[in-house]
């Protein structure tokens, strides 16, 4: 059977965090795909990721529209609905960004990441990537309540993911999620786990010293996050008063993370509780120096209400740190045994486990060896074979049409 012809769409920011990570793993596995599975070429919707990807030995094609371009698709859905309803009679048959993957003859369109692209294809079959659903498992945060924003999220999924050949989800909550809250068949959506950050897979330079480099001269705990609310950087904060003034404990924390509204929220949280002193905010580093972080830490505290999986967790396993993480549907099934679970409404249980984990090296050194084997139960899993099949059962039926 003749290979098809996949388009890969890589639509992130570099800077995204964890969304570039986990689309980056993702472009890295449809590299193993058998040559006779798929012909593939990737594209990317930003210039600078053309030569991030190429260090990775990915060559992709830029997909660049201009203005009138982007404002035109714009329009064009607008038709497509009017059309619908009887009220428009002709309109072009291809998008702009259909157009050129359709000059490309691709056959089907992996979107490595949540994209409102895969609403301009109408012709074209497509696979989709759903990472949560948090806009409706946690609407009070104002990154997602915001009703725009709600209803933009909302309205995208329900356009794509019914018409989707296959759907791509990190859990069986996830699976479960899409498949109750869309209407979408099961049979359609497929299970792709997490995988640590590409760079914490591999040797990297770790000879940054953070604590010398940030002038932090006590134990720290890492928390890798972009500053939104959903980040919860306040239960933390509130941890470390704890784990000071009931146990005596003196401990800092550096966060790195891009500003997303909530950084400077949170940098007067920490000066009213006293922890201007020990708190760093570091902003966006190398892969280098988030290695290095890890590695001098004396654990990654992730107290986010998000998931239900997240990257860090995974990076720390990889890395031989200790993890606490919130004892919450979905994120405690990702972590099994291998972290320290946290109640989200008392930050006390926060300050137990750091006061166990300073105290107890046995107990550090246990939560390591579980993260390893957490991480073995992951890799155990054959996602090229998922991908491999799904292409494969799409071949089967694109033999039907010219």
């Amino acid at each position: 059977m003749k290979a098809i012809r996949l388009g890969v769409v890589f639509d992130q920011e570099i800077h995204s965090g964890g969304g570039y990570q986990q689309a980056l793993n993702a472009a890295l596995l449809v590299r193993e795909l058998p040559a006779n599975v798929a012909e593939v070429t990737f594209f990317s919707t930003l210039q600078k990721n053309i030569p991030a990807l190429a260090s990775h030995g990915i060559k992709a094609k830029l997909l660049s529209f201009s203005f009138f371009e982007k404002l035109r698709n714009y329009l064009r859905r607008q038709i497509t609905t009017a059309r619908l309803l009887g009220l428009v009679e002709n309109i072009e048959r291809f998008s702009p960004f259909e157009k050129i993957l359709v000059n490309h003859q691709i056959d089907l369109v992996y979107f490595l990441s949540p994209s409102i692209s895969a609403r301009s294809l109408e012709m074209l079959n497509y696979i989709t990537t759903v990472w949560d659903l948090c806009h409706r498992d946690d609407p009070e945060f104002p990154e997602v309540r915001w009703s725009r924003n709600f209803e933009a999220r909302d309205q995208t999924y329900m356009a794509i993911l019914p018409r989707a050949v296959a759907i791509f989800v990190d859990s069986e909550v996830g699976k479960k999620n899409t498949a109750r809250r869309y209407g979408v068949d099961q049979e359609r959506i497929h299970i792709l786990p997490f995988q640590a950050a590409e760079a914490t897979q591999r040797e990297v330079d770790c000879s940054i010293d953070p604590s010398e480099k940030y002038q932090l001269d006590l134990p720290y705990v890492f928390y890798p996050a972009q500053f939104w609310a959903h980040k919860n950087h306040v239960y933390l904060l509130e941890g470390l008063r704890l784990l000071e003034d009931q146990y005596g404990k003196r401990v800092g924390a550096i966060f790195s993370g891009g500003d997303m509204g909530c950084r400077a929220y949170i940098e007067r949280f920490a000066n009213n509780l006293g922890l201007k002193d020990r708190i760093r905010f570091i902003g966006f580093v190398s892969n280098e120096e988030i290695v290095a972080l890890y590695r001098h830490s004396i654990a990654l505290v992730m107290p986010s209400y998000f998931g239900p999986t997240n990257l860090p967790p995974l990076e720390a396993f990889q890395l031989g740190v200790p993890v606490l993480y919130p004892d919450k549907a979905g994120l405690r099934e990702q972590v099994g045994d291998a972290a320290l679970l946290m109640d989200l409404k008392n930050p006390q249980s926060m300050a137990i486990h750091l006061k166990n984990l300073i105290e107890d090296d046995h107990l550090a050194r246990r939560l390591i060896i579980a993260g390893y084997e957490r991480l073995k139960f992951f890799d155990s899993y054959d996602r090229v074979s998922v991908l491999q099949k799904v292409i494969e059962d799409f071949s089967w039926r694109r033999l039907c049409w010219e």
